[in-house]
């Protein structure tokens, strides 16, 4: 299944609600899956409802794929804000072409390097995965379908370089072979724990970012039939949704007969495609400047003022004054009777899941804290354009939600405002966080983590990679659970009909009771929430969350 943006997904959850479709995809045909003319104006007033969006019927019908859809009700998001009617093409988007001697780095990739100069040995933007794969794998097939998959995206055969501290794209390496050196574990005593420890090991690498690949792979043989691929990334390469993308494009290859053979030139056959990250990155500095950039930045002085505080949670430590970006998780499950309430809820409200969730998220933290004004950090794609939804890259940006809990609002007004602040930063998400805080926060006030130190992130549900012949693959995308870049990030993933929670914590400033007793204060906030939505959401029990333990909640900073 094609991996999708915010606005996608929301689509979709529409699209299999009204057509009882499942496994819809961009480039699945509203048509096709049974829906007619006239069931598509229930559409249009999910989108209005839902989004905030006011796109035509006829024109929906016109666009027929999901993709095209979403197009259009991105521009209608777009032209909402600007208080204008939908234009009818947009701003010219990335394409292929001539680039500067020194290319220069996207703008989430030049502040990725510039953390690594600072500290050169840190393995915190490493993204480890494992792909597990079930059957009678072919080892010369999936080494050729590596190498061809790493041929086709340049911004995986780059290195980097700083010239007067400037940095660039250094040297995009010729094709080559790409190296699976095999480790068989099939006579270790233990083969999954010997798997674990090298999976382990290849994740620790570090990067020497002007002369590595920023990729490595390994192919650990636990059984006749069981196999682990295992592949480490840099951030500056890849990000959530590339990685989709990555072993998507993995599994076509192998399953694709030409591979390696030079006779590919589709996107599942080897073939290089229309636009690589190089030509983003320059697109991207040629768009951020001038009106655009002034207009992005004056809109979010305006939700965010001058020299905007982050939220400060209580912590169990004193907070130290360099970070180690230590950290450790907790982990819950929300059952799948409460997520239908909460799905349920959220719906009616002319919300979805994630805003439910992370309206419930801002009243605990509100209620935590102390406080009536809460910013939370929430991951966007950065996919906004058509072109952009298959490249291979790092394209994820952070926007501040900033929601004001201000007149003893009830749950439903609370998920209202929740609704009106994710849709605003979703369609302003351009502005790379970096020049936010540039713009907004005076080096005076510049802390390490400004703007905000709690991260949210809602999560679809995962769709494995298909292989060829092979009975069954996994890709477990789960990070190190020993690193923490923000004080709290709340992970919520669907998982079948519930949603799993993983709650990562700065261990230098928490100990492992908060975080436990925080996520079971969470669920308790989302049950009481709904139950009674019309009562002052700050006067739920759950809500005044205090962690059991004579010594918590006495230390703050601002």
């Amino acid at each position: 299944m094609t991996v999708m943006g915010f606005v996608e997904e929301e689509l979709a959850q529409m699209w299999a609600e009204i057509l009882g479709a499942t496994d819809v995809a961009l480039g699945s045909h509203w048509q096709a899956l049974g829906g007619r003319p006239d069931t598509v104006r229930t559409l249009a007033d999910r989108i209005d409802e839902e989004l905030g969006a006011r796109v035509e019927p006829e024109g929906l019908l016109d666009a027929g794929t999901l993709e095209g859809m979403s197009r259009l009700v991105r521009g209608a998001m777009a032209a909402g804000k600007a208080g204008a009617a939908p234009a009818a093409a947009g701003p010219a988007g990335p394409r292929a072409g001539a680039r500067p001697e020194r290319p220069a780095l996207s703008f989430a990739q030049q502040r990725l390097w510039f953390m690594q100069q600072i500290d050169p040995d840190t393995t915190l933007y490493n993204v480890p995965t494992v792909l597990r794969l079930r059957g009678a794998l072919d080892h010369g097939r999936l080494g050729r379908a590596l190498t061809a998959l790493v041929a086709r995206h340049e911004v995986l055969r780059t290195t980097y370089r700083a010239s007067s501290g400037v940095p660039h794209q250094a040297v995009v390496a010729a094709p080559g072979e790409f190296p699976l050196p095999t480790t068989d574990l099939t006579a270790a005593a233990e083969p999954a724990a010997e798997a674990a420890r090298i999976a382990a090991e290849v994740g620790a690498y570090v990067f020497d970012l002007a002369a590595d690949l920023p990729l490595r792979a390994h192919l650990l043989r636990l059984g006749a039939e069981d196999h682990h691929l295992v592949v480490t990334f840099h951030h500056i390469a890849i990000d959530g949704w590339s990685v989709e993308i990555f072993f998507r494009e993995l599994g076509e290859l192998y399953g694709d007969p030409g591979t390696g053979t030079g006779s590919g030139t589709g996107p599942g056959t080897g073939g290089e495609p229309a636009l690589q990250y190089a030509d983003y990155a320059v697109w991207q500095r040629e768009r951020l400047q001038g009106d655009t950039l002034d207009a992005l930045t004056a809109h979010w002085r305006s939700v965010l003022g001058d020299d905007p505080q982050a939220l400060a949670v209580p912590t169990d430590h004193p907070r130290p004054r360099h970070r180690s970006f230590r950290g450790a998780v907790a982990t819950r499950d929300l059952g799948p009777e409460l997520t239908a309430r909460l799905r349920e809820f959220g719906r009616a409200e002319r919300g979805t899941l994630n805003m439910t969730l992370l309206a419930g998220f801002q009243a605990l933290l509100a209620g935590w804290s102390g406080t009536e004004d809460v910013t939370v950090g929430i991951p966007v794609a950065g996919r906004t354009r058509p072109e952009l939804q298959e490249l291979l890259g790092c394209l994820i940006n952070m926007v501040p939600v900033r929601v004001g809990l201000g007149g003893a609002p009830a749950f439903r007004s609370l998920l209202a405002r929740t609704r009106t602040a994710l849709l605003d930063a979703s369609a302003q998400q351009e502005l790379p966080f970096d020049k936010l805080v540039e713009a907004l926060v005076s080096r005076r006030s510049r802390d390490f983590l400004p703007v905000f130190r709690v991260m949210f992130s809602f999560l679809k549900e995962q769709s494995d990679p298909v292989f060829a012949g092979l009975e069954h693959c996994s890709l477990d995308l789960t990070g190190p659970q020993d690193t923490a870049k923000y004080d709290l990030s709340l992970y919520a993933q669907e998982s079948g009909a519930g949603v799993a929670l993983t709650l990562e914590y700065d261990t230098d400033l928490f100990g492992p009771e908060t975080p436990a007793a925080l996520l079971a204060a969470y669920e308790q906030t989302l049950h009481d929430a709904i139950t009674f939505p019309d009562g002052p959401v700050l006067d739920l029990p759950a809500v005044r969350f205090r962690p059991s333990g004579t010594e918590r909640n006495t230390h703050r900073d601002r």
